[in-house]
C-alpha cells in the first residue's frame, strides 16, 4: 500500500478512528526517542501537586497550541 493510499483511506476515518490513528502515529514518531521517554517518565512521577494541572487549566493551554 502506497503512502497515496493510506491518505485516502483516512479521509473517510471517523472522529474515533481518526483519533486513534493520530494516537498511533504519535507513538510511532516518539517510542525510540530517550529523551521523550525520560520526560514523560518525569511527568507520571511528578509528586508536586503544585506541578500539577486542574483539567481546565490543562486544556487551555491545549487551546494556546
Amino acid at each position: 500500500m502506497s503512502v497515496e493510499q493510506i491518505k485516502r483511506e483516512i479521509t473517510v476515518l471517523t472522529d474515533s478512528e481518526l483519533n486513534e490513528v493520530t494516537a498511533f502515529l504519535f507513538h510511532l514518531r516518539h517510542r525510540n526517542d530517550p529523551d521523550y521517554q525520560q520526560t514523560v517518565e518525569a511527568r507520571l512521577n511528578e509528586q508536586d501537586k503544585a506541578n500539577w494541572l486542574t483539567p481546565e487549566k490543562f486544556e487551555s493551554k491545549l487551546d494556546q497550541d
